[in-house]
């Protein structure tokens, strides 16, 4: 009866059993009694029936896993742990647990874990100090590979040139491809996971089909958005930080990715509170926002996801974005 009580007053019984609790009740006043110290045992769990609301950003960093999946190198099934042995039997001594019991333990454990998690999370989380500074430290990996590359063709890469798949993550293919890019340069931010390599090489890019092209390029810097370059006053593209390098230290290279198109908030890498910026002449500075001296980092001066329209006019875009 206390397991029809507990189903009666979480609303979990059918029609006939919630007519049989209430007469039952109705003849026996000890049982009304039993009913009132179970709502009153499960009362505090009244506080989360309203459904959640759902995290900042929780669309972007779906979108971002489901990449991060895509990217990852797939582990055969037999290499996969395996699963420990089940109990087949229960020991006749051990009391089964009433639902109730079982209800407060797991109220308990839940809380036992929040705790620990928020107090790992300051440590370990991507606002921590710590992933801040590992972030900047992997950016700055991608700065050798980038002036490496600058000593060896003149100019930093410039992937208008790789059209039709002259997207922004061609970068990283492009740097490998060089032989400028250390092994230890992650495409996946540290605040967001173990390190991530692209394992497309850029002369299997350039063989893909246009369809299974456009499903891997947002994986190709995953975390990481580069300089879409600039136009001429003829229209032409021309390469990132292609000005004087007195005004490197201006010219933004590469930086935490954007948010989804048409979102006008922060990168999601580290919990909407700002990005890492790669400058060309390899400093890495934190940006609260998105903007420098009113000038948008993720868009040109017509709002879009595009190269800029002058060499002052830097678009930095995210792994699958064009020029």
């Amino acid at each position: 009866m206390e397991q029809m009580l507990t189903g009666y007053l979480l609303n979990a019984l059918t029609e006939h059993e919630k007519n049989e609790v209430e007469q039952y009740l109705a003849q026996h006043p000890e049982a009304q009694e039993t009913l009132a110290q179970l709502q009153a045992a499960i009362a505090p769990l009244a506080e989360d029936k309203d459904s959640p609301v759902p995290p900042p950003h929780l669309v972007e960093q779906t979108i971002a896993k489901v990449a991060e999946h895509i990217c990852a190198p797939q582990v055969p099934l037999s290499e996969l742990p395996q699963a420990p042995p089940t109990r087949t039997s229960l020991g006749t001594s051990a009391p089964y647990w009433r639902r109730l019991d079982v209800l407060v333990a797991a109220c308990l454990l839940l809380t036992f874990i929040g705790l620990s998690l928020i107090t790992l999370g300051r440590m370990r989380g991507p606002t921590s100090a710590t992933m801040m500074a590992e972030c900047k430290n992997n950016l700055r990996q991608f700065w050798i590979a980038l002036h490496a590359y600058r000593d060896l063709h003149g100019e930093f890469p410039d992937v208008s040139k790789e059209a039709p798949r002259d997207v922004a993550g061609m970068v990283v293919p492009i740097l490998a491809d060089a032989g400028t890019l250390p092994s230890s340069a992650s495409i996946r931010c540290p605040g967001l996971g173990s390190p991530l390599t692209c394992q497309l090489t850029l002369d299997v890019l350039r063989k893909m089909s246009n369809t299974e092209f456009e499903q891997r390029s947002p994986c190709l810097s995953m975390c990481y958005a580069y300089s879409l370059g600039s136009r001429d006053d003829a229209g032409g593209l021309r390469a990132p930080g292609d000005g004087p390098k007195d005004g490197w230290s201006q010219t933004p290279l590469m930086a935490d990715r954007p948010p989804a198109e048409g979102v006008l908030s922060n990168s999601i890498n580290h919990s909407g509170t700002g990005q890492n910026v790669l400058f060309a002449d390899g400093a890495v500075h934190f940006m609260p926002l998105r903007t420098r001296a009113d000038d948008d980092i993720f868009l040109n001066r017509e709002r879009r996801v595009a190269a800029g329209l002058d060499v002052s006019d830097t678009v930095l875009g995210y792994s699958g974005s064009r020029p």
